[in-house]
């Protein structure tokens, strides 16, 4: 294998650890700036530069290259920030041509990066950090024309879902009248009902909105709205998925039949699916401890597959051959897509039987996951892995440089 190669990952690695460090050094503001085309306007945008580290700096200022970045004309290019200061402020000129030819949203990137600095008789190898304000230059479209979104709030069942669907008119004309109907779908694309919003006009280069509502007396799940908006005999379209209620199964029953203690005991564990969809891998556990919190069965089900809105039942099996007669404390746990749902019972144990009781609603529990600082240790580590690596490296070679 050649022998370049792992010097050249390592060298990468350490370059993107270095780099995700180091970006959070400089900042910029406001992140994107608006500007609606007039033929030879001229218009000056302040923008500031951020010191997050609260450093010294020196940070060069600098349009991208791009079809329009020579209207813009940078006041500074190269600047210095001290340890000091938490932001400067700077500004740029636009000076927009007599004419754009092609209508739409036009992006010009500012970019603020950073200069690494060097230490005195050494030269300093390492990332450096960039970050970038957007100014947006629209352009008309030639007479009436809209651009839509469409924003949805989740809900529980039996609540009203909120409906906000902004409208910009990007046109040169104004619309005289705009009004959106709301087509809301199930999980088979079944459409469940249709909702219309008020009524408005949006001059030229303007933005309004229009709203509906609707009650969301269906079943908990996922659900689909697509919004048509009619304007002056034109029409613009927007979807988004939206979710009514938790996703959530319940546990319902927990039973073994024929049990004898001190043999293999199946246990067959009833669960409903709540949901308006499938939920897959789905499986169960029990967990059953002794009077003092010694655990005395701890086993696992199978993984099934939930059809929408259906009942399951998941199969475990328990070996009793140590397990006494007496009254035990047990849970039963199901595990669904990061979620759990939590039930907690007794368990009476005798020779030729075993009941369960205390069975109500089970209580879903969402899952934690990893957090960002863990993430974040976890990089740290392999920088400080990796950066030990090199080093190991480069002390090996030197040492072999000087036995040739």
């Amino acid at each position: 294998m050649n022998k370049s190669i792992p010097k050249k990952i390592a060298m990468i690695l350490i370059i993107i650890f270095i780099f995700s460090i180091q970006v959070k050094a400089i900042g910029i503001t406001p992140g994107k700036s608006t500007i609606d085309f007039e033929s030879n306007k001229k218009e000056t945008v302040n923008f500031k530069v951020l010191n997050n580290e609260k450093k010294d700096m020196q940070v060069v200022l600098y349009v991208e290259k791009s079809d329009l970045s020579d209207i813009v004309t940078m006041y500074d290019s190269l600047v210095s920030l001290s340890s000091s200061e938490d932001s400067k402020d700077f500004k740029f000129d636009v000076n927009l041509p007599a004419q754009i030819e092609e209508p739409g949203t036009h992006q010009i990137k500012i970019i603020a990066l950073e200069i690494p600095s060097t230490s005195q008789g050494e030269a300093f190898v390492g990332a450096t950090a960039a970050v970038a304000s957007i100014l947006e230059i629209r352009v008309p479209y030639p007479g009436k024309y809209a651009k839509i979104n469409l924003e949805v709030s989740d809900a529980q069942v039996g609540d009203y879902v909120n409906f906000i669907i902004p409208i910009s008119n990007f046109g040169t004309e104004k619309i005289n009248r705009a009004k959106a109907s709301i087509d809301i779908l199930g999980p088979t694309n079944e459409k469940i009902a249709t909702i219309t919003t008020n009524e408005i006009a949006i001059d030229s280069k303007d933005k309004r909105e229009v709203t509906a509502q609707w009650k969301a007396d269906v079943n908990p799940g996922a659900y689909h709205a697509v919004a048509t908006l009619t304007y002056d005999d034109k029409y613009a379209r927007a979807e988004k998925t939206f979710y009514v209620g938790n996703l959530f199964i319940d546990i319902i029953n927990i039973e073994s039949t024929n049990f004898q203690l001190g043999q293999i005991a199946k246990f067959t564990i009833t669960a409903e699916n709540k949901w308006n969809d499938k939920v897959n891998d789905v499986y169960a556990q029990v967990v059953i401890t002794d009077e003092n919190g010694n655990e005395a069965g701890n086993f696992k089900s199978a993984n099934v597959n939930f059809e929408s809105l259906s009942k399951q039942e998941l199969t475990a099996y328990w070996d009793t051959e140590f397990v006494k007669e007496g009254t035990y404390d047990a849970k039963v746990i199901l595990n669904y897509q990061g979620k759990t749902t939590e039930k907690n019972l007794k368990a009476y144990i005798t020779l030729g039987s075993i009941r369960f009781s205390n069975l109500g609603t089970g209580q879903a529990v969402a899952s934690t996951g990893l957090g960002k600082n863990t993430i974040l240790t976890v990089l740290v580590l392999i920088l400080i892995i990796i950066n030990i690596a090199w080093f190991v490296y480069f002390k090996r070679r030197n040492k072999e440089e000087k036995t040739i």
